[in-house]
């Protein structure tokens, strides 16, 4: 064969340094940590404060080692053999047979060692090393998080002024034996041929594409051959290219054009099919006849993020050629179809990479559909993710909005050969997706050109542009867009890139629409924090918040025409469930304060044994505004308090982003991304998925917690109704379909469930996004402390589309009735693989009834209303297998409000 891949993926682990411990079992991929727990040698790093004990794995050298053989042909033949490391993190010297090959220091970058060139192997058996040493340095190229950050365990370790905490080989290590040629990378790029579309192509009559398809090859020597590309939605539609391929790295890129009527369009999720197509590529080798082949997978959109008013043809005919972005606001239209892009910022699954699941993820992107996401922005202090989540996105229609690794706390960038290689690599090796449709430069990082951060633009992203031109460009997240470098209407490069010239905003602060800080067109913020308990992240003084119920609604003029914002970035800390927390933490802390002195905070620094204060910021604040509770409950501990003060914690932070998102939907914002999707490890963060990975209490992909079923049933639905003080309300289609139905405001008694109509209209509305109508209803009667609204949309069937809970008061005002709610669950599950579940209501309406399990899997329905005497939901099982009805019957419990005010 052409060449052929022997991968290492059983190392075993060495401690070079008289200690006396054992040899042990290294997995590649895999972390120093998880091998360390897994043999054995430390506790769970995540239990307790087990994280900050870290005299076992640093301040030691590390040895993986393994042996792998090579033959006298391998040696004598001609050929090569690379020694491939898809990831290392950390600062690693890499050896054979005592021959250093060089030291890996860029946790995102490939690392290709030449085994013949470099002399370093004989025949038979041969010893590889690498060897992890703390005075390697890495310039910051590493996960930023790695040791902490206000929803990570801060670690008490440091290197080059970065927070560390685990290492190792978290990616495959293979041989790679070429004996003429190898194809290193595969990157097909679409190109839209037709003119610039603001309404939405049609299937099979729009311009086509051009499918621009670079191979980058690796030749041990000169050699030729014959480079032929072709694709699946048309077998005989090919092109082909003799070419003479040098010796080491070189590219050829061929173009194919596609027709429109062979192919059908790539669109977000809720606006369409998600179809791929496989791309073919070959290298038949002239000389030897062998033949190379790799494939990717593309979809055909055309993404244009939109600053201007592309509505208007005489903007657009002016603008076709006008270079740097415009100055109305920020949305993203696909296909030409101008859409409500919401979701959720992307951190990583975990901090120990050993940990690493690919269903987790597979479930994670899913959830964040399942949830009404459509768009995730990976997050810069994080990591190039693996394969199966981009090909997820690509699957499911999750758009993505992604930064380049780059977050400040030293893992900012600086011109040298190895970063520009980590960004060349990544872009080649992701760029085929159509689900990333912006490439920006960094997090926060406030992109002013003459300044340091002005290398975002002129190196970050001028490499970026270099292997990418398909795809829209940002200075970061956020900005304000370009002065040169990219074409007006879509935020493309124009070919120039040198001259990507970032548009002047000033330093980050509040800005003049109140919605935290950034630009005029792209918002982070604002942030609910909380306080009230010493921390790692400070918030010991209690600073009290409104709890914003009820909303106030200012009527406003909405469209894609009007000036607009995008929100990528805000959100309000909480904790997880007890089945999440309750396994890291000894019994007798459970609870928020940890039943015992609190830890004496500085910022990261804690100095004390209090679990509680190394878990992220407090829930205090969040439960005094919305429950109003004392502080011996707060200081209390047990089983029982632990899950009412978690209860409350979650819910809270739920119903703040409920008041957020509601008033930002009531005006002219195209963008709500939240911070953050998931969290990194089981206690606080900021998170509406609790910890991904599936160990002790968590399950696949993350529990959700009553934020994401709110996101579900009305906050990212198309299609809301709700209303704030003095009976102002809104009724607001995002759909991209035209609407007809019916509209009605109740009110709802706490104490008979008995509903009275406010409000009552037929809705008839265009094509969306952004069509707001404005209306009133008379609160003169309602009792605001017995009562709750509930605003319904219908359809023309006269079926619920939306069903919004809205309260005019926080809950600790509410006067509830007295109920109880019990379940079953049935013994079978129903043909679709979803199990029932029956809640009997044995008096008053039940507000907020969360159901809470171990079975791996969500329900369609949470954190609701009871109003009669029944209800039935169902249990969804994650992943493939069937549900765990043992579990579901075993473990599930139920709360609701009343059970724990009353």
């Amino acid at each position: 064969p052409p060449h052929t891949h022997t991968h290492l993926q059983t190392l075993t682990l060495h401690l070079f340094n008289g200690t006396g411990l054992p040899v042990i079992q290294g997995r590649v991929p895999g972390d120093l940590l998880t091998d360390l727990q897994l043999a054995g040698l430390i506790d769970d790093p995540l239990f307790e404060n087990n994280f900050r004990n870290s005299s076992m794995w640093w301040g030691r050298a590390w040895t993986y080692k393994t042996l792998f053989t090579m033959d006298e042909k391998d040696l004598t033949d001609g050929s090569e053999t690379l020694l491939v490391f898809d990831g290392v993190k950390m600062g690693a010297r890499v050896q054979v047979n005592g021959v250093v090959l060089g030291n890996v220091t860029d946790q995102f970058l490939r690392y290709e060692f030449p085994l013949i060139a470099s002399k370093a192997v004989k025949q038979g058996a041969n010893v590889l090393e690498v060897v992890f040493e703390d005075d390697i340095l890495v310039d910051g190229r590493m996960m930023a998080c790695t040791g902490g950050w206000d929803w990570a365990p801060y670690s008490n370790t440091v290197q080059e002024d970065a927070h560390t905490f685990s290492k190792g080989i978290w990616k495959s290590v293979y041989l790679v034996k070429v004996t003429s040629a190898a194809i290193t990378h595969v990157v097909p790029h679409t190109f839209y041929k037709g003119p610039y579309p603001n309404t939405p192509l049609r299937e099979h009559e729009h311009g086509g594409f051009d499918l621009h398809v670079r191979l980058h090859m690796f030749a041990a020597a000169p050699t030729s051959g014959t480079v032929r590309v072709s694709g699946a939605w048309n077998t005989s539609s090919a092109v082909s290219a003799s070419v003479s391929v040098p010796p080491g790295h070189s590219n050829i890129t061929l173009v194919l054009p596609v027709a429109a009527s062979d192919i059908k369009l790539w669109w977000p999720a809720g606006l369409g099919a998600q179809p791929l197509y496989a791309v073919s590529a070959t290298f038949q080798d002239t000389h030897t006849q062998e033949q190379l082949q790799a494939q990717r997978r593309v979809g055909f959109r055309f993404f244009a993020l939109v600053t201007g008013n592309d509505t208007d043809p005489a903007y657009v005919n002016k603008s076709i050629s006008a270079e740097g972005t415009d100055t109305m606001g920020m949305l993203f239209r696909v296909n030409g179809q101008a859409f409500f892009s919401r979701g959720g910022n992307m951190i990583p699954l975990d901090e120990l990479e050993g940990r690493y699941n690919a269903e987790a993820h597979r479930q994670l992107v899913q959830s964040a559909v399942d949830g009404g996401m459509n768009t995730m922005r990976v997050w810069g202090g994080g990591i190039f993710y693996p394969s199966v989540y981009y090909d997820t996105c690509d699957e499911l229609g999750v758009v993505l909005y992604h930064d380049m690794q780059y977050a400040q706390q030293g893992h900012s960038p600086k011109v040298d050969s190895t970063q520009e290689y980590e960004l060349r690599h990544q872009v080649r090796r992701l760029s085929h997706h159509p689900s990333i449709v912006i490439w920006d430069g960094c997090n926060e990082c406030h992109v002013v050109p003459g300044t340091p951060t002005g290398i975002y633009a002129s190196f970050v992203l001028r490499v970026v542009v270099e292997e990418d031109m398909s795809r829209a460009v940002w200075p970061s997240c956020p900005a304000a867009g370009w002065t040169k470098g990219v074409h007006r209407l879509t935020s493309m490069p124009n070919g120039n890139p040198l001259n990507l010239i970032p548009r002047a905003t000033p330093p980050p602060a509040s800005d003049a629409l109140g919605w935290g800080w950034g630009s005029a067109i792209e918002t982070h913020g604002p942030y609910q924090h909380g306080t009230g308990f010493p921390s790692v992240n400070g918030g010991a003084k209690l600073d009290p918040f409104s709890p914003n119920i009820p909303i106030t609604i200012k009527p406003t003029t909405t469209g894609v025409t009007q000036p607009n914002v995008y929100a990528s970035e805000f959100g309000c800390v909480t904790m997880s469930s007890f089945e999440s927390m309750s396994p890291l933490l000894d019994p007798e802390h459970w609870g928020i304060h940890g039943g015992r002195l609190p830890d004496t905070c500085k910022y990261t620094d804690c100095e004390g044994d209090n679990a509680m204060s190394q878990r992220n910021y407090p829930c205090d604040s969040i439960i005094i505004a919305y429950f109003n509770e004392s502080l011996s409950f707060l200081n209390a501990t047990g089983e029982y308090v632990f899950k009412k003060q978690l209860y409350e914690c979650m819910l809270g932070q739920a119903l703040e982003m409920k008041s957020n998102i509601e008033t930002r939907r009531s005006t002219n914002q195209f963008g709500i991304v939240i911070w953050q999707l998931g969290e990194i490890w089981p206690t606080g963060g900021w998170g509406s998925l609790e910890y991904a990975t599936p160990v002790k209490g968590q399950i696949l992909g993350g529990r959700w917690k009553p934020l994401h079923y709110f996101l579900r049933k009305t906050l990212f639905n198309n299609l809301i109704a709700t209303c704030g003080a003095g009976g102002q309300c809104y009724f607001k289609s995002d759909s991209t379909q035209e609407f007809q139905g019916t509209l009605v405001v109740s009110a709802v008694s706490l104490q008979t469930g008995a509903a009275t109509t406010l409000h009552s209209s037929t809705v008839s509305v265009p094509p969306g996004p952004g069509i707001t109508q404005f209306f009133n209803v008379d609160l003169s009667s309602v009792d605001a402390s017995k009562t709750i609204l509930l605003a319904t949309v219908m359809d023309q069937h006269s079926q619920p589309v939306s069903e919004n809970v809205v309260l005019l008061n926080p809950p600790f005002q509410l006067q509830l009735g007295s109920t109880e709610v019990t379940f079953n669950v049935a013994s079978a599950a129903n043909p679709d693989g979803t199990v029932d579940i029956t809640l009997h209501n044995s008096g008053a309406p039940a507000l907020f009834v969360v159901l809470t399990c171990q079975a791996a899997g969500r329900f369609s329905d949470n954190a609701f209303l009871i109003t009669g005497q029944e209800k039935v939901v169902q249990f969804v099982p994650f992943g493939s297998g069937p549900a765990d009805i043992y579990t579901l019957q075993n473990t599930l419990r139920v709360e609701h409000l009343a059970g724990y005010l009353m």
